[in-house]
């Protein structure tokens, strides 16, 4: 079975891992500081996708990265193992809603939700993900999904898309956050999926795509 992981790791500043990583699919987001993967510079809040394999260079201040990733659940742990590096899985989630099996394709992608304040009122998405918090503070409740109260910058939560929830930030602030998600391929050019089951769409400063790619799993 496949599932859907998130990693949190900090490199040393020069630190290099050679393509020695197996990653089957990958969304590589630079948290702080600069950093390579697979050989494409990135700056603090870029993002890159990796197929197959991950080579990763710290920068002259190091580097704190997120990672997602989709992986077979008794394949490698996906930890960074290296000296100079420090490496967590922060969560692993089963996508409930979709059937992953080898040849199926997905689009894989990451994006940032900029600003966002209030509630959402009840909604729906129709794919899956793991998010991250960088900003704020933000409270999801769901009657069959999973209730999580985000108040600290890389602060993780998932969000099975079938399972409507209502998503609330703290009064008083705005919040941001990135998404990694897994969605149906004709979904690839639109990024405003969400499906509002009551009141109206919520106000955003901004909205950004990172990265995305349609994959197939193997």
């Amino acid at each position: 079975m496949y599932c859907m992981k998130k990693w949190a790791d900090t490199l040393a500043p020069g630190v290099r891992i050679g393509s020695t990583l197996p990653a089957q699919h990958s969304l590589v987001y630079v948290a702080a500081g600069q950093a390579s993967v697979n050989g494409k510079d990135l700056g603090q809040g870029e993002a890159a996708y990796g197929d197959g394999y991950l080579a990763l260079a710290a920068g002259g201040e190091g580097a704190t990265l997120w990672r997602w990733g989709l992986a077979l659940e008794s394949g490698p742990s996906g930890l960074l193992d290296a000296e100079g590096v420090q490496s967590v899985c922060r969560m692993a989630r089963r996508v409930k809603m979709f059937e992953l099996v080898p040849t199926s394709k997905w689009l894989f992608r990451l994006d940032c939700v900029i600003g966002f304040a209030g509630s959402t009122g009840l909604h729906s998405h129709p794919g899956s993900g793991i998010r991250c918090l960088i900003d704020g503070r933000l409270r999801t409740e769901s009657q069959k999904g999973e209730d999580t109260d985000n108040r600290a910058v890389g602060d993780v939560w998932y969000e099975e898309g079938a399972y409507p929830l209502v998503s609330t930030v703290e009064p008083g602030f705005k919040t941001t956050f990135l998404r990694g998600m897994l969605l149906p391929p004709e979904f690839a050019e639109f990024h405003d999926t969400a499906m509002w089951i009551e009141n109206k769409k919520p106000q955003l400063d901004g909205w950004k795509s990172l990265a995305q790619a349609i994959v197939t799993l193997r």
